[in-house]
C-alpha cells in the first residue's frame, strides 16, 4: 500500500481507517537437496491501542512478509522465528534477502554484489527447513506507518519501539494459532537490544514465552 493510500481523506476531511491486508502465495525452494513447499503471507497488520476512556484507536499499520513450511500436521511442534534488523531505521530486507529467506540476492563466491540486472537464486542456508519464519518491518521502515496524525519519531524511541513489535508478535500468534509453538527471536545489529527487551516485554505484558 502506498503512503498516498495510507494517508488519503475523504471528501469530509477526516483520515481514512487503515485495515488490515494480506497477501498469500505459495512456492518451493531447494534446501539442502530436498523440496521444500511453503506458502507465503505478505501484508499489514493495523496496529491499536486503547485511550483513555477505552477506545482502541488505530496507532500504525505494520508490513510483514511470512514463510511458512506447507503439510506440517502439528503447528505446535513446529518452531516459529520472527526477525527484524537493526535501527531504528532499517526494514528487515537484509536479513530476509540476504541471509534467512528461502531466496537471496546473488553476491557471488566473494559476497560482493555484481553489475545489475541483480538476481535471486535459491538460499541453501535458509532456516525455513527448521522453522517457520517471520520477517517483521519496524513502524516508519519499509511499508509500515504510523496512522495520519501520529508522530512517526516516536516509533524511532526504545519504548514504543518494542511496544509496537510486541503486539505484532501477538496479534500474528494469536490469528495464526501459534501459541504452542516454540517461538524465537532473531535480530542484527541493534535488533539484538530489541530481541531481549522484546522478550522481558513479551513475558511480562502478554505471558508470551520463548524459547531462544
Amino acid at each position: 500500500m502506498s503512503d498516498a493510500q495510507q494517508n488519503e481523506k475523504p471528501d469530509n476531511g477526516e483520515a481514512v481507517e487503515m485495515e488490515d491486508r494480506l497477501v498469500t502465495s505459495r512456492h518451493s525452494v531447494v534446501i539442502d537437496g530436498r523440496t521444500i513447499a511453503y506458502t507465503a503471507p505478505a501484508g499489514t497488520f493495523v496496529l491499536r491501542e486503547e485511550d483513555e476512556e477505552g477506545h482502541a484507536r488505530q496507532k500504525a499499520s505494520i508490513f510483514f512478509v511470512a514463510y511458512t513450511l506447507d503439510g506440517v500436521q502439528e503447528s505446535a511442534k513446529r518452531p516459529l522465528t520472527f526477525s527484524f534488523n537493526g535501527g531504528p531505521g532499517s526494514s528487515s530486507v537484509w536479513l530476509h534477502m540476504g541471509l534467512l529467506g528461502p531466496w537471496r540476492i546473488d553476491v557471488g563466491q566473494e559476497g560482493h554484489l555484481p553489475p545489475p540486472p541483480y538476481r535471486l537464486v535459491e538460499n541453501a542456508y535458509s532456516l525455513l527447513d527448521v522453522s517457520d519464519l517471520v520477517f517483521i518491518d519496524p513502524v516508519t521502515t519499509g511499508y509500515s506507518r504510523p496512522v495520519e496524525g501520529e508522530e512517526a519519531k516516536q516509533y524511532h524511541e526504545f519504548q514504543k519501539d518494542i511496544e509496537s513489535i510486541a503486539e505484532f508478535i501477538r496479534l500474528y500468534t494469536t490469528r495464526q494459532q501459534r501459541w504452542l509453538s516454540p517461538k524465537y527471536l532473531s535480530g542484527e545489529s541493534y535488533g539484538t537490544p530489541r530481541a531481549a527487551a522484546l522478550s522481558g516485554l513479551l513475558q511480562e505484558k502478554h505471558g508470551f514465552y520463548l524459547n531462544g
